[in-house]
């Protein structure tokens, strides 16, 4: 491997490196937010993958209807609190 390789592919590592330690001190500084996203996508995750199992299909459309309503639910509540009489 070139010398020049060997610079651009340490200073590639330092550059990811540097990402990874400032989203984890990002994550540690709004854990209660983060926290809660982490544990939807790794369901959501494992959903995804069980999706082509015939009973989990259903299970998977379930949870996007109830999804739907969740986010139309808070969508109404936010535009209450935005609007509401002074």
């Amino acid at each position: 491997m070139d010398e020049q390789e060997k610079d651009v592919l340490f200073l590639m590592a330092l550059a990811a490196s540097g990402a990874v330690i400032a989203s984890g001190l990002a994550a540690f500084q709004q854990w209660i937010v983060v926290l809660p996203l982490t544990v939807a996508v790794f369901i959501l995750m494992i959903l995804a993958g069980l999706q082509y199992k015939k009973r989990y299909i259903h299970l998977s459309e379930n949870l996007e209807n109830i999804a739907m309503i969740l986010v139309l639910m808070g969508f109404i509540v936010s535009f209450i609190y935005l609007y509401r009489p002074a």
